[in-house]
């Protein structure tokens, strides 16, 4: 009877050892999706340079390694507005793209996300709308709907851009000087 007893005890132990390795990288891995992988695609816009810069993640199955990162620049003459509706259960709803087209065709080479809207396309209209305006350098912008931080916003480490990337996306380009 001790020797069962004894089996099953140590079972229990293995089983519970077992169980633990297997459940702390399933916690690791769920906080660090939750709160160190980048759920946006930062850009800047350069109205002086007519340029859009942007900050791409290159996205790996392995979540606890830091991800590459490219940086893309497009003319914003070859960048175009889409809306698109997604009908899929966790990604419903409209979606604001940007087309980055061949220059002189509307042949998409690239895209990128936006904005996303449950109901309102209106509000993507806006929006696209507003950085239009803003890149053609106007200054009667309109005020924003909702002012302030969003609700869903959380706090995260800063985006660090390559310093020439840095100086060139926030800067007007430099005349030559000719003697």
């Amino acid at each position: 009877m001790f020797f069962i007893t004894m089996f099953f005890l140590m079972s229990f132990y293995i089983l519970v050892v077992i169980g633990l390795a297997a459940f702390i990288p399933m916690v690791v891995f769920v906080l660090k999706m939750s709160y160190v992988v980048p759920r946006d695609q930062p850009l800047r816009l350069n109205r002086k340079r007519q340029k859009l810069y942007l900050f791409n993640y290159n996205r790996s199955r392995l979540p606890w390694l830091n991800w590459p990162v490219s940086i893309k620049v497009y003319n914003w003459a070859d960048v175009y507005g889409e809306i698109m509706f997604s009908g899929v259960g966790g990604d419903r709803g409209y979606h604001l793209y940007g087309a980055i087209c061949e220059p002189g065709t509307y042949n998409v080479v690239d895209r990128f996300l936006l904005a996303k809207e449950w109901e309102e396309r209106e509000q993507l209209n806006q929006i696209w709308s507003y950085l239009c305006i803003y890149m053609k350098g106007e200054s009667d912008l309109p005020e924003p709907r909702f002012k302030g931080r969003p609700d869903f916003w959380r706090p995260r480490k800063a985006e660090k851009w390559p310093e020439d990337m840095e100086r060139e996306s926030t800067t007007a380009p430099q005349d030559t000087i000719k003697p």
